[in-house]
């Protein structure tokens, strides 16, 4: 595939798998007649039948059975799928109570916090510009707690429970789709044995629901897995740098809903707030264009002949 053409479809699928995220919150809210923990059972379960899908037919077997048979890796991805499993909880349970503003400054934080824990553990380098940046974000992210009126504790646990579940995935190295379905097998058990209870003790929904809410419920499978294939198709297309970029079009796609849809209140100290964090984004990712200016070679200057 020719490079421009190769850019184009990898700016679509990031495009995609982006503002699927940020609008994930509208499918939640329909959702929102059954408990947080309920949403999260179908969830899993829904996720678990469309990522065995893909995975069998997009998935070497080889790498399916090396896999299941590391216990290691398995270990890992058991701890994972806690992380990821308490982000998607506390995610669904914020747009249901009317905190999807909170939420988004979640994903505002999470990317930076990654970047933390990797100079931290990892010793990985940060320029000047990049720690600018973070105290900037940083700032930010406290005068949330006076824009608030209390700590947000809702965007703090989702930054850190999904930067944490991305430290696991990055150790563990296994592929976005393969390592999805890994997770919802080892969340599988807990999920169905939650629901059964619930539809057992009259507290459960899918089966007194009609066919469109039964539907919808099924949908969570998909709007879990569709982003993903999104994801990894750009993942293959763009640089870091750019997908970095286009991360943050989630939650600001995430904030904007909160605001102009949801009618959440956005008060000047959450402008000064938000500003800040942005700031201290535009900071951060200008830092690696920086770095390319500094280290491109100097052009010679021209030669000029006296010959005729």
């Amino acid at each position: 595939m020719p490079g421009h053409q190769a850019d184009r479809l990898g700016l679509a699928y990031a495009a995609g798998a982006y503002l699927c995220w940020g609008m994930m919150s509208i499918y939640f809210r329909q959702t929102s007649f059954m408990s947080a923990p309920e949403v999260l059972d179908h969830r899993i379960l829904w996720s678990l039948v469309l990522t065995a899908l893909g995975t069998f037919i997009l998935v070497p077997r080889a790498d399916i059975a090396a896999l299941f048979g590391d216990r290691r890796k398995l270990a890992g991805l058991l701890l994972s799928s806690v992380f990821l499993a308490t982000n998607w909880l506390i995610f669904i349970w914020a747009v249901a109570e009317g905190q999807a503003l909170e939420a988004g400054l979640g994903y505002f934080i999470c990317p930076l916090l990654s970047v933390a824990l990797g100079v931290w553990l990892f010793k990985e380098r940060m320029s000047r510009v990049q720690f600018a940046g973070l105290v900037i974000v940083t700032i930010g992210v406290g005068l949330t707690t006076f824009a608030f009126g209390r700590l947000p504790w809702i965007a703090l646990s989702l930054a850190g429970t999904f930067a944490i579940y991305g430290l696991c995935r990055k150790v563990l190295k296994v592929p976005a789709m393969l390592g999805l379905f890994a997770e919802t097998l080892l969340l599988f058990p807990f999920a169905l044995a939650h629901a059964v209870w619930l539809e057992q003790s009259g507290q459960g929904h899918f089966l007194t629901a009609d066919w469109q809410g039964q539907l919808l419920m099924a949908g969570l499978g998909l709007i879990t897995t569709v982003p993903l294939l999104f994801f990894a198709g750009a993942a293959n297309r763009l640089s870091l740098t750019l997908m970095g970029l286009m991360q943050y079009l989630n939650p600001t796609v995430q904030v904007s809903l909160a605001v102009l849809a949801y009618g959440e209140p956005f008060t000047g100290i959450h402008a000064i707030t938000f500003g800040a964090i942005w700031l201290g984004l535009g900071v951060f990712s200008l830092a690696p264009f920086l770095r390319r200016r500094q280290n491109a070679p100097v052009p010679a200057e021209p030669v000029i002949s006296l010959d005729n």
